[in-house]
C-alpha cells in the first residue's frame, strides 16, 4: 500500500472521482474487520500518478476496557440472536406444520424491527434495555398476529405478511450487492421506493401459490437468524445483508457512504451453511406436506363448532362437566375447609351399660 503499482495490484477499486467531484467519500466501517484505504491521484496531462499515505482502521479501539476489540459481542445480545436463531432453526424445518408457532416468528420480527427503529431514534435508552424491550415488543406482536389468527382466521392477511418478510430478505440481499452502491440510490426516497418495491413485490408474485410461499419463508428466514446469531460470536459480512437496511433507517448519513464489505474464508463457510439449511427445510418440509392440506383451517369455528356439539350431545362427558364459575367455587370452598377447625362429631359421653 506504499507505491502506484503495489496498490493497484493488492487493492479494490471502489470508487473513482473526477475534478468536478467533491473529493469526500464515506465508507460503512466493520467493528473489529481491518481495512486499509488509500487514494491514488492520476495526472490525464502528464501520465503520472502518485499515491497518498494509506490510513487504517478497525473501527474499534484495542485500548478501551469495555467494548473493546477483543470483545464485540455483548451478552445480551449473544443471549438475543442465540434464542432467535433456535426458533428460526425450528422455523426451517417444522415452520409450515406448526404454523401458529411459524406466525408468532414472523410478528415477532415485524414489531421487533419498528419498535428497535423508533426507540433509537425517540429515546436515548442504553442498548441492553432497548434490547430488552425490543423483545418484548417482538413477543407481543407475535402474539397478536395468532390471535388474529385465531379469531379472524384471514389467511389472505396472515400470508401478506409472510411474503413481506421474505420480500425484506430479498431486498435487503440485493442491496447488499454493487447495485447498493449506484449513485442513485443515495437519495433517500428513490431507496425506499425501489426498496418497497421489491419487499411487496414478492408477496404479489407468489400469492397464487401460498404454500411454495410460506415453506420459502421458513426456510431462508429462519436459516438466517442462525447467520445473525454467528455474527454475534465471530465476525461475518453476510449479517450485514439486513444490518445495512437497519443502519439506513437510523443514520440519515448512512446514504452517502459505500457499503462493500470484504468477503474472507468465514464467510463463504457460512453462506455454504446458510444455503445448505435453507434448501434442506424447504426440501423437507415440501416433501413432507405432500398430500396434505394446505393450511389448518380456522381455529375459532372449529372451537365454536366443538363446543355447540358438547352442548347438545348429553352422551359427551363433557356435557355434565359444570360451568368454569362453579369449579371455581368449589375449588375455593375446598380451600377455605383447610383452615377450618375440625368439628366435634355425635355423642361423647361414655354409655354406661
Amino acid at each position: 500500500m506504499a507505491e502506484v503499482p503495489q496498490v493497484t495490484a493488492s487493492a479494490i477499486k471502489v470508487v473513482t472521482l473526477t475534478a468536478n467531484d467533491k473529493t469526500s467519500v464515506s465508507f460503512s466501517s466493520l467493528r473489529g474487520q481491518g481495512v486499509i484505504y488509500n487514494v491514488i491521484v492520476w495526472d490525464p496531462i502528464l501520465n503520472t500518478s502518485a499515491a497518498y499515505v494509506p490510513a487504517h482502521t478497525y473501527a474499534c479501539s484495542f485500548d478501551a476496557m469495555e467494548g473493546n476489540c477483543s470483545s464485540l459481542g455483548r451478552v445480551s445480545t449473544k443471549v438475543f440472536f442465540t434464542l432467535f436463531a433456535l426458533l428460526g432453526l425450528f422455523i426451517c424445518f417444522f415452520g409450515h406444520r406448526f404454523w401458529k408457532t411459524e406466525l408468532f416468528f414472523i410478528g415477532f420480527i415485524f414489531m421487533g424491527f419498528f419498535f428497535y427503529i423508533l426507540i433509537t431514534r425517540l429515546t436515548p435508552i442504553k442498548y441492553d434495555v432497548r434490547l430488552v424491550l425490543t423483545a418484548i415488543a417482538g413477543s407481543l406482536g407475535g402474539i397478536f398476529l395468532v390471535a388474529a389468527w385465531w379469531r379472524f382466521g384471514i389467511l389472505t392477511l396472515c400470508m401478506l405478511c409472510v411474503g413481506l418478510v421474505l420480500g425484506f430478505l430479498v431486498s435487503s440481499v440485493t442491496f447488499f450487492t454493487p447495485l447498493g452502491n449506484l449513485t442513485v440510490f443515495s437519495n433517500d426516497a428513490v431507496f425506499w421506493v425501489t426498496f418497497s418495491c421489491i419487499v411487496v413485490l414478492i408477496p404479489v408474485i407468489f400469492m397464487g401459490c401460498q404454500r411454495i410461499l410460506n415453506i420459502l419463508t421458513c426456510g431462508f428466514i429462519g436459516s438466517y437468524s442462525v447467520v445473525l446469531a454467528v455474527d454475534s460470536y465471530m465476525y461475518t459480512s453476510l449479517s450485514y445483508i439486513a444490518l445495512n437496511v437497519l443502519k439506513r433507517a437510523l443514520n440519515p448519513h448512512f446514504r452517502r457512504a459505500f457499503t462493500n464489505v470484504p468477503f474472507q474464508t468465514n464467510d463463504f463457510i457460512i453462506l455454504a451453511v446458510w444455503g445448505m439449511l435453507a434448501v434442506s427445510g424447504i426440501t423437507l418440509q415440501i416433501r413432507r406436506e405432500r398430500g396434505r392440506p394446505c393450511f389448518p383451517p380456522h381455529p375459532y369455528k372449529l372451537w365454536k363448532r366443538e363446543r355447540e356439539r358438547r352442548v347438545t350431545n348429553i352422551l359427551d362427558p363433557s356435557y355434565h362437566i359444570p360451568p368454569l364459575r362453579e369449579r371455581l367455587y368449589g375449588r375455593l370452598t375446598q380451600i377455605r375447609e383447610l383452615f377450618q377447625k375440625e368439628q366435634p362429631a355425635g355423642e361423647r359421653t361414655p354409655l354406661l351399660l
